[in-house]
C-alpha cells in the first residue's frame, strides 16, 4: 500500500499579528478532519505568545504542534511591502529548506471555512507550488476602470515578473502549496526562494518574488482555496472576461477566506450584508464569537 502523506500546514507569524493568526489556526482545527501537523513559525515571539499557541493548538488533539523560531540572521534584511504586511511572512520562504512533501502554507489574516485535508491528495508532479490566482491583478487586467494610475503602473511590472507566462496566472501567496521535495532537489532554486533581501525589493515582496522564480511552473487550484473576501462569483466573471476557461483543480465553492488588505474584519463591522465584502466580515465575526467564548483574552484588535 502507498505510504499516506503527512499533512503538513504552516503558518508564520510574528508578535503584532499572533491574535489573529490565532483566529485562523482555530478555524483550521475546527474544520480538519484527520491527523496533521500544524507548524507554527514565529519571529520574535515570547514565552507568552507561545503559550497562546499552545492553547489554541491544544483544541484538535489529532493535530500535532511543531514550533519554530525564526533566525534573526536569516530574517535581517527583510521587510514588509506594505506597512499592513509584517515581515515575518517572509518566513515561508523557508518551507522548502526545513520541512518534506507537499506543505500548505496560510497567511493569518484568513479564516478556513472547509476542510483542507483534500488538498493533500493532489498530485503535484513537478510543480514547485500548487496556487490561486490573485484577485486583484485579475480584477485590474479585466477592468481597465480601475485604478487607472496604479493600474498603469502595476500591469506592466506584473509582465516583466512573469516573463512569457500569461499575467492571469500570477498567483496570491497568501494560501500556497509549497512541493518542497522538487524545489529543494535544485539547489540554485532553492538559494534563490530563500533570498530575503532580493524578495522584499519587490513593490509586493515575496509574493513578487515566487511569482517570478515560480511563473510556468505551478498548478493552479479553484479560487474557492483562497476566496477574496468572499468574492467568487465576481472574480470568476473576470476570470471568463479574460478568456480564462480552466478556473483551477479541485472545485470549493470556499475553504479559505482571505482578508486581504489593510481593512481587517475583526477591527470594524460592515453591515451592508448584500455585498460579499459585508457577508465575508460577518461570517469572521460570527466565528470570531465562537473563538471568545474559549479565549477571550486572545481576542485580535
Amino acid at each position: 500500500m502507498p505510504t499516506q502523506t503527512t499533512r503538513k500546514i504552516v503558518y508564520v507569524t510574528d508578535g503584532g499579528f499572533l491574535k489573529p493568526t490565532l483566529v485562523s489556526i482555530w478555524s483550521l482545527l475546527d474544520t480538519i478532519r484527520g491527523q496533521a501537523e500544524l507548524h507554527v513559525w514565529g519571529h520574535g515571539l515570547s514565552a507568552r505568545d507561545w503559550d497562546a499557541v499552545r492553547r489554541v493548538a491544544a483544541v484538535n488533539p489529532a493535530v500535532v504542534l511543531h514550533r519554530r523560531d525564526l533566525d534573526d540572521e536569516a530574517m535581517k534584511d527583510a521587510h514588509g511591502p506594505k506597512d499592513y504586511i509584517s515581515a515575518a511572512t517572509m518566513g515561508r520562504l523557508f518551507i522548502p529548506r526545513h520541512l518534506s512533501g507537499p506543505v500548505l502554507y496560510i497567511d493569518g489574516d484568513t479564516l478556513v471555512t472547509g476542510d483542507v485535508g483534500p488538498l493533500f491528495d493532489l498530485d503535484l508532479g513537478r510543480h514547485y507550488a500548487a496556487v490561486i490566482r490573485d484577485y486583484t491583478l485579475i480584477h485590474w487586467l479585466a477592468d481597465d476602470g480601475v485604478a487607472p494610475d496604479e493600474r498603469g503602473a502595476r500591469l506592466p511590472e506584473v509582465a516583466g515578473l512573469m516573463g512569457g507566462t500569461p499575467s492571469a496566472d500570477y498567483f496570491n501567496a497568501g494560501i500556497m502549496m509549497f512541493n518542497c521535495d522538487v524545489i529543494r532537489s535544485d539547489p540554485d532554486l532553492l538559494a534563490a526562494v530563500e533570498d530575503v533581501a532580493r524578495a522584499s525589493a519587490h513593490s509586493h515582496g515575496d509574493q513578487d518574488h515566487l511569482n517570478a522564480l515560480f511563473a510556468g511552473h505551478v498548478l493552479q487550484l479553484d479560487i474557492g482555496w483562497n476566496l477574496s473576501w468572499g468574492r467568487r462569483r465576481r472574480h470568476l466573471r473576470l476570470l471568463s472576461r479574460l478568456g480564462v476557461t480552466d478556473f483551477g483543480a479541485m472545485p470549493r465553492p470556499s475553504a479559505i477566506i482571505h482578508y486581504h488588505g489593510p481593512h481587517k474584519p475583526w477591527r470594524k463591522a460592515r453591515h451592508d450584508l448584500w455585498s460579499s465584502r459585508g457577508r465575508a466580515t460577518w461570517h469572521y465575526r460570527r466565528r470570531l464569537a465562537r473563538f471568545a467564548r474559549s479565549f477571550p483574552d486572545l481576542l485580535p484588535s
